[in-house]
C-alpha cells in the first residue's frame, strides 16, 4: 500500500487492517499512549504522519 494512499486520518479499525493487527490492540495502545490519537464526537482519530512517520520522510525525499 502506497504511504499516499493512506487517508490523513484514520479510525482504529482502519489502523488496524492496514497494519494486520486487531483493533482491540489499537485501542489498548491508545488507551495506554503508545498511539498518537484524538477523541472528536466520541470517535478516536489517528493521524498517518505520527503512524508513519519514516514513511512520511522517505516519500519527500523522494519527491526531490
Amino acid at each position: 500500500m502506497a504511504f499516499e494512499s493512506i487517508p490523513a486520518f484514520m479510525t482504529p479499525a482502519q489502523l488496524a487492517e492496514i497494519v494486520g493487527e486487531h483493533e482491540g490492540s489499537i485501542r489498548r495502545g491508545i488507551r495506554e499512549g503508545r498511539i498518537a490519537a484524538d477523541k472528536v464526537n466520541g470517535r478516536w482519530f489517528i493521524c498517518r504522519d505520527t503512524v508513519f512517520p519514516n514513511a512520511k520522510k522517505e516519500v519527500a525525499s523522494n519527491d526531490q
